[in-house]
């Protein structure tokens, strides 16, 4: 599947969703992610798909659950404390209510997570941005644009556990 193309079926056992704006530098770098494992063919192992959650998708991809979800990695960026490119795993109940990413409708990405937590393997892996502009400028920074291959295989890993 190359970008623009899109399946819209979310009943796989695991999705890697990546969230981000791309029109915004770092923020993008959830999609960007996905759209490299894309297009370097990265398998992973099951029932496994990937979706460019871009900004408000995922509020209503995670408000449709399906019987069949096992998994869920999301990938962003988020306010980590540390220096540029840094890289954490999360747990859901690691985001706190006044921490929750608000979109641009103003609606919390990751409020639905939580309802899912309790049957769902949920889990973040998030990089500390370099440059997020107030002014929309495409392309990650070299910085995050590094960490790509390192975000994979944290997936990957993530995913094997």
């Amino acid at each position: 599947m190359q970008r623009g193309e899109y399946n819209l079926s979310y009943n796989h056992e695991n999705l890697i969703v990546g969230c981000g704006n791309i029109l915004y530098k770092d923020d993008g770098l959830g999609p960007e992610v996905i759209n490299y494992m894309k297009e370097h063919n990265i398998e992973f192992p099951g029932d496994t798909h990937l979706i460019d959650g871009a900004t408000s998708a995922p509020h209503y991809i995670f408000t449709l659950p399906e019987d069949k979800w096992k998994n869920i990695i999301i990938i962003d960026i988020a306010e980590l404390q540390s220096k540029p490119g840094h890289i954490e795993v999360l747990e859901v109940d690691e985001v706190k209510e006044s921490d929750r990413y608000m979109d641009v409708h103003g609606m919390s990405v990751t409020y639905p997570l939580h309802d899912l937590a309790d049957n769902i393997n949920i889990k973040l892996i998030v990089c500390q941005p370099e440059d997020v502009p107030l002014e929309m400028e495409m392309g990650l920074s070299e910085t995050l644009e590094n960490k790509i291959p390192e975000i994979v295989e944290l997936t990957k890993k993530t995913l094997d556990e």
